[in-house]
């Protein structure tokens, strides 16, 4: 199972196109997991651009309830609202793809965390053909997914157009340049029927 999933996780991130976000809105949370959730769909299923976009006015719907969407459009998203938008978008998202995800937090908050073993965390979930949904803070403060890896590059599947990043720049020290939350750093995974 684990080899064929990652198989299909890299030939999704292949065969597809990132939604990209707008040069001006702080909107890449919500990019983040339509890009996620497109990943997952494939191969069995292509989100059409319409099930897309309902997607994402229900997000946007939802940030607007919880008076978010202001700074969503203008600052991003921290890690609890964005954590409220999606758990109010997950039955939409099972509504209009077909399936249900869940969210796994990769890793624990600890002191000195090497880069090898959140890049190890990353790469096994991928493995199981799991995307990753996380804030990369530092450089791009920006959320994202990666979708796949190799011996020296984790590749991003991203909204604003980043490919790729260097795994020894990730870890949860903030003077990497890609310091990781743990709040914020989430492998998605498609929920078997049944």
């Amino acid at each position: 199972m684990s080899e064929e999933a990652a198989l299909a996780l890299m030939e999704a991130r292949l065969a597809l196109k990132p939604l990209r976000q707008g040069q001006v809105d702080g909107f890449c949370g919500v990019y983040a997991i339509l890009n996620a959730v497109r990943l997952l769909a494939y191969p069995d299923r292509q989100l059409h651009p319409a099930e897309s976009r309902r997607i994402f006015r229900k997000a946007v719907h939802i940030l607007s309830r919880h008076r978010l969407l202001k700074m969503a459009a203008t600052l991003g998203l921290d890690p609890k609202p964005w954590q409220t938008m999606l758990d109010n978008l997950i039955p939409e998202i099972a509504s209009i793809a077909g399936f249900s995800i869940r969210q796994r937090q990769l890793f624990k908050a600890k002191a000195g965390l090497k880069a090898s073993t959140a890049t190890a965390a990353i790469r096994n979930y991928i493995d199981q053909g799991c995307p990753i949904v996380l804030i990369l803070d530092g450089v791009y403060d920006h959320w994202t997914v990666i979708a796949g890896y190799s011996q020296h590059r984790l590749h991003l599947f991203d909204s604003d157009g980043y490919r790729w990043i260097n795994p020894a720049s990730v870890g949860l020290d903030d003077r990497l340049p890609h310091f990781l939350r743990p709040e914020s750093t989430f492998a998605f995974e498609r929920v078997p029927d049944g």
